[in-house]
């Protein structure tokens, strides 16, 4: 069903109001705070959200009418951004009247700031800002609020941990039931080309890395088709849906949603491993066992290298920044006696800051807020960094991980150990919140190199908050935020060093050691 959004923002100084005629909720106005509130009529859930409103983005016709482009996802929320067939018209007179047709696919764009002080004003090159009341405006049943930024790709799981941030949350609810819908393998996967990370388009193909092939499944389960890669490595989705990146052995490859091989990149003297990450102009990242951080142009050619100091591992795929200015990148080598280092790059290339020697041989997986604080992890500590480098905090110890955290839209830092652990850590101290242990490998044999225990698949975390969270010991556990556990599935050996994806519609991707790629949704 179409929906028509009716949204007025009357701009004066310091103050907002909005109405939403198609909500039963009204938007809240307050000293220069705009809340964006909608009802949730599916949850019964009142849910705000702090949005950006560019006018640098907008688009003017022959008529001198500017343009922005707006989109609302199914629980109503307001959202601005660009996706093509959502149209708002403005005049220029300092008050704003959006009619928005929402159309009958839904999605969520936006470009979100955190505590950022509005700043109205007429003319097309102003910014204007808003952050969210501590006080809602209507009485709902609930309240849903966060300090991370709800990711901006529309494409239900466009890369690893989901978007160019790494938050690792999606925009769509996970399962509730450990029903499992299907499980899929093939008869050239062996124990060196177990099923990698994986990406989830709009239609639910699966793209996943298993027998050193790139696989397109459908959401039923059906092999639509592959292609020989050499290696398995994780994929990334284009941002208009119409090309896969995918690491194979030494290389960079694209291909089209039919199969059909683009190009491929081979500069590294050495396995290009991890993980693509694509930005918002279409460049691809990637990093390599040879310390260079790669930078590939839409068509396949070099944009620019850059080295760092150690091998980047696979778990260290390169993380952007909100903006899509900054790439963040750890590297290090575990054969040293030297703390590993953590890079910001700029778009171009060139350094903009690196915080050497951290406590771990190499620094792995990064995850970027709202507020723009980098996460980092190695084998040592969790790090908070701001946008310059500075450090803001460090866990303990015990929170040891070589996996990137998931940030949950409430502010919670999720990261599994190697010692079977799942800790909660308040992102704006570093403290933690509680702990789960999992249990045991059922497989392990005493070798010092099979880890007994371990969290080794990365947490993802559903738009409702509940994390899903692959062990060694071979069980996929759902959880909710205080770490109860609400439901688990067994698989036939551990889950490892992949990071599972949740589809449009609600199914929980994953694989296990076992060779399997499995299914889970509710029936």
């Amino acid at each position: 069903m179409r929906k028509t959004i009716y949204l007025i923002i009357i701009l004066f100084s310091g103050i907002f109001s909005v109405v939403c005629g198609s909500c039963s909720s009204i938007f809240a106005e307050s000293t220069g705070l705009l809340v964006v509130k909608t009802m949730d009529t599916e949850r019964n859930k009142l849910a705000y959200v702090p949005f950006t409103l560019d006018y640098k983005n907008y688009k003017t016709n022959s008529r001198g009418v500017k343009k922005i482009l707006v989109t609302a996802d199914k629980t109503h929320i307001i959202i601005f951004g660009e996706v093509e067939g959502y149209t708002i018209s403005t005049p220029e007179d300092g008050k704003d009247t959006f009619e928005v047709d929402a159309g009958e696919k839904e999605v969520v764009v936006a470009k979100y700031e955190k505590n950022v002080t509005p700043t109205p004003t007429k003319t097309p090159t102003a910014t204007v800002t808003a952050t969210p009341k501590t006080t809602p405006t209507a009485t709902p049943t609930a309240t849903v609020t966060g300090t991370s930024t709800p990711q901006t790709t529309t494409i239900p799981w466009q890369m690893f941990h989901y978007n160019s941030q790494h938050r690792g949350q999606s925009h769509n609810n996970g399962p509730h039931s450990n029903n499992l819908k299907w499980k899929y393998t093939q008869s050239d996967i062996d124990d060196g080309t177990l099923p990698n990370s994986m990406s989830v388009d709009s239609d639910g193909n699966l793209y996943v890395t298993a027998g050193n092939k790139l696989l397109a499944i459908n959401s039923d389960g059906v092999l639509k088709w592959n292609n020989d890669i050499g290696g398995t490595g994780g994929t990334a989705i284009s941002s208009d849906e119409s090309i896969i990146y995918v690491v194979g052995k030494d290389n960079l490859y694209a291909f089209n949603s039919s199969g059909d091989k683009l190009w491929s990149f081979t500069e590294s003297t050495d396995n290009i491993f991890g993980e693509p990450n694509v930005g918002p102009d279409g460049t691809i990242y990637i990093g390599s066992w040879d310390t260079y951080v790669y930078a590939v142009n839409s068509d396949g050619s070099l944009k620019w290298k850059y080295q760092t100091d150690g091998s980047i591992a696979p778990l260290a795929s390169p993380t952007l920044s909100n903006d899509g200015d900054t790439i963040y990148v750890g590297s290090g080598d575990r054969n040293k006696d030297v703390g590993g280092t953590l890079y910001a790059l700029n778009s171009d290339g060139t350094l903009k800051w690196k915080v050497a020697n951290l406590d771990s041989a190499r620094v792995s997986g990064a995850v970027v807020g709202n507020d723009g604080t980098i996460y980092a992890t190695g084998s040592g500590k969790v790090h908070a960094f701001d946008e310059n480098g500075n450090k803001q905090w460090e866990s303990g110890k015990d929170t040891a991980s070589s996996l990137a955290p998931s940030l949950s839209s409430d502010g919670t830092l999720y990261v599994g150990t190697s010692d079977g652990k799942v800790y909660a850590i308040d992102s704006s101290n570093g403290i933690t919140k509680w702990y789960y242990q999992t249990g045991a490998n059922p497989d392990y044999t005493g070798d010092p190199k099979d880890p007994q225990y371990g969290v080794l698949a990365t947490i993802v975390i559903g738009a409702d908050g509940i994390l899903y969270v692959g062990a060694m010991d071979g069980v996929m556990r759902a959880m909710d935020k205080n770490g109860t556990v609400l439901w688990t599935y067994q698989t036939g050996k551990n889950i490892n060093e992949n990071c599972p994806a949740i589809g449009p519609d609600g199914t929980l991707y994953f694989s296990s050691a076992d060779k399997y790629i499995y299914a889970i949704k509710d029936e």
